[in-house]
């Protein structure tokens, strides 16, 4: 796969797990599991990717994509205040950007070596 459709895989996966997680004013989910399912399954796919990706030219979010993942995967199941749980949410949602930044950008920088 290119860069700007690992970008755009990228995008599709966060927007679909964002929809999977939909949950009523009773805190039930609206949305099926398998949808939510697949989401997941997506967003490993594209994080596993990017960092094939970017590992060579940024580590940096390469280690952070990886690390807030867990974090952010793991957290609920600790005993902690709420207060860490979303400022991992930001720090993984700013570090997904930033991959999808790089990967559009690298998609750029292939088309002006290319000509």
């Amino acid at each position: 796969m290119k860069n700007k459709t690992i970008a755009i895989f990228g995008i599709i996966s966060y927007i679909l797990s964002v929809i999977a997680t939909a949950t009523n004013s009773e805190g039930n989910y609206t949305m099926p599991v398998g949808l939510n399912v697949i989401s997941v399954i997506m967003m490993t796919i594209f994080i596993i990717i990017a960092v094939i990706r970017l590992w060579e030219k940024a580590k940096v979010v390469s280690i952070l994509l990886v690390l807030t993942t867990i974090i952010f995967n793991t957290l609920p199941l600790l005993p902690l205040p709420i207060l860490w749980f979303n400022i991992t949410k930001i720090i993984s949602f700013i570090t997904f950007i930033w991959a999808v930044v790089l990967l559009w950008g690298m998609a750029k920088n292939e088309g002006l070596n290319k000509a």
